[in-house]
């Protein structure tokens, strides 16, 4: 399958199109495009609107400070405590096969083999440059959020991504930004109180990249969902 860069002209089309992108153009993101994302997020649904987000868009010259800064620190193994566990541990069945599928099915598409660990760290490592993206995106939140608010914030991803998609621009979500909680505050100066809860790339993608062709399975609907007929 070859992304598709076109503008989604329905939410159907925008979710159908979306991808996790891990290569982007160096190509900027028009500013009025960029914050009118931002604008329309605004009304992205929370429990009683508690709104638990604060939001850091870099972009030019400061993302560029900010990534180098984290490639210099990967460099020297400089590593930092994340605020949250990606996944449960151990992970179970059917998670754990998805999981490894996915990461398999990519390496597949880079052509990088399973002894090659070397080169599966390059690509991981790739998560800190934003994927080359001209966005890069930073959320946190207050420490004392709970689940509840933790899915509002997801909710609020979710409105981006799908906003970007009307522009002709996808995005990558990243938890992993979660790694680095002493480099992000150091950057946005959020306050003690503050954590990062999730990143997120965003720009023009580059339709040339092998790993952009990579489109994850999903479920069967009836594995997932139930249906009571009256």
């Amino acid at each position: 399958m070859t992304i598709n860069t076109d503008k989604s002209t329905s939410v159907t089309d925008a979710i159908n199109t979306r991808i996790t992108t891990r290569a982007f153009l160096d190509k900027p993101v028009p500013k009025d495009v960029l914050t009118g994302i931002f604008e329309t997020a605004r009304r992205t649904a929370s429990g009683g609107n508690l709104q638990p987000w604060n939001v850091h868009v870099l972009t030019g010259e400061p993302l560029e400070t900010f990534r180098n800064g984290i490639m210099a620190k990967m460099m020297k193994q400089d590593f930092e405590q994340e605020t949250h566990q990606a996944y449960p541990s151990p992970l179970w069945e059917p998670m754990r096969s998805w999981r490894y599928k996915l990461g398999e099915d990519m390496y597949a598409l880079l052509e990088i083999p399973k002894d090659d660990k070397t080169a599966r760290l390059m690509q991981v490592a790739k998560n800190f440059s934003f994927f080359g993206a001209p966005v890069g995106i930073l959320i946190v939140g207050d420490k004392r959020l709970g689940m509840p608010q933790h899915l509002d914030i997801g909710i609020y991803v979710q409105s981006l991504m799908l906003l970007a998609r009307e522009q002709g621009l996808h995005t990558a979500p990243q938890g992993a930004w979660r790694g680095w909680p002493d480099s992000v505050r150091e950057f946005t100066k959020h306050t003690e109180d503050q954590e990062i809860l999730v990143g997120m790339s965003m720009g023009y993608a580059d339709p040339d990249q092998p790993v952009n062709d990579l489109v994850s399975d999903r479920a069967a609907l009836e594995e997932l969902v139930t249906f009571y007929d009256g």
